[in-house]
Formats: structure tokens, C-alpha cells, sequence
């Protein structure tokens, strides 16, 4: 496997900074693609409605909120196509799944539906990949900037360093490349592993 972590400096965003970088970046990614590296097993999604449905203990609410979204998505997937790219995303599960991991991938099968490209790899799979550490957060514009994604310690989004450096986002672009490859497509792993879990107490 690829070093995990990108190989040069970069520059430190604070969250709106990061923000507005990428967005200024995104619909320019190009024909490579986005490449995305989930690792945490828990994000504070702040005010997104099902999320915060999950958090109060209403599961059959938050499914319900993720299927209103539907619409949003089938529009936001559209408008990539059309742009030329594709998004990929790993998503790197532990054992016993937690209430946050359920919901996400709930989440993620709808956005898969739709066009994102989604795999599932489990955390026993790169153990020896993360002896010094767990893999990092990693968003891979095409070949043009990678951010390793920063987070407070209670998952509370905390900006990015970006590199452009073209060594870093090719290494950062196969690692998330390799392990894709690797991993289980989302609907296989949905079925087998999700869909008959007992609705969780809250994320």
C-alpha cells in the first residue's frame, strides 16, 4: 500500500477556508475524479435533520429524512455526470458497527443509488497499514489538490491541510485508488452486514 499520508507540506485551512476551497475546486476535478477516505467511525453532522433524528432516538424519523433526500440527490449526482467525473468513496467500517456507522451507511446507500461510487472496507483489513496511527480523513480532487480532513476530538469538522504538491496527490490518489479497489461494493455489504441490525439507541 501507498505511504498513507501525503508526502508534502501543505497549507493549513481553518473550516470556512476549507470550505471555500473546495468548492471553488470541485466542479474543475476532471476526468480522475474525486477520491474520498472515510477512517473515523463518528462525525458531528451539526444541524443535518436525520442525523439529529438519530441523535434523539428516532430511527424510524431519521430514515424517513434520508429518503426525502432523494430528489436533492438525484439532482447533485445529475449535475456530475454532466460535468464528467465521478465520486468514490471508502468507507472503513470497525466491529461491533456503531450507531453512527449504521446510520452513515444508510446514508451512503442512497447516495450510492444514485452514482457514488461506494466501498466498504473493514478496519481489520489495514491494521497493518495503521501501526503508526489510523489512516487519515483524505478528499483527492482529480490530480489537482488533495486535504487531509481535521476534526475536534468530538468529530466536529476543523478544516484541512491541502497539498497540491503533484507527488502528494498521486500518492494520497492511490492509496484511496487501492484500497477502493479492495474493498466491498456498499449494496453487498448493506445486505449482509446493516440491513438486519436492530434500530440503534442514538449516534
Amino acid at each position: 500500500m501507498p505511504d498513507p499520508l501525503p508526502v508534502a507540506e501543505g497549507t493549513r485551512l481553518d473550516q470556512q477556508a476549507y470550505v471555500a476551497d473546495f468548492e471553488r475546486r470541485f466542479w474543475r476535478i476532471g476526468a480522475e475524479g474525486f477520491w474520498k477516505l472515510e477512517r473515523m467511525q463518528g462525525y458531528d453532522e451539526g444541524d443535518f435533520a436525520s442525523w439529529r433524528a438519530l441523535r434523539a432516538g428516532d430511527w424510524a424519523q431519521s430514515l424517513r429524512l434520508i429518503e426525502e433526500l432523494r430528489p436533492e440527490f438525484e439532482e447533485y449526482y445529475g449535475k456530475i455526470a454532466a460535468a464528467g467525473f465521478a465520486l468514490h468513496r471508502v468507507r472503513v467500517v470497525e466491529r461491533p458497527v456503531v450507531p453512527y456507522i449504521q446510520w452513515e451507511l444508510n446514508l451512503l446507500r442512497v447516495k450510492d443509488e444514485y452514482g457514488e461510487r461506494v466501498r466498504v472496507v473493514d478496519a481489520a483489513e489495514v491494521a497493518e497499514d495503521e501501526a503508526g496511527g489510523p489512516l487519515p480523513e483524505l478528499c483527492v480532487l482529480g490530480t489537482k489538490a488533495v486535504y487531509v480532513l481535521h476534526y475536534t476530538p468530538s468529530g466536529v469538522p476543523d478544516g484541512a491541510t491541502r497539498q497540491t504538491d503533484p507527488a502528494a496527490v498521486d500518492r494520497a490518489r492511490a492509496l484511496v485508488q487501492q484500497l477502493h479497489a479492495s474493498g466491498e461494493p456498499l449494496e453487498a455489504y448493506f445486505r449482509r452486514e446493516i440491513a438486519g441490525l436492530p434500530a440503534p439507541l442514538g449516534g
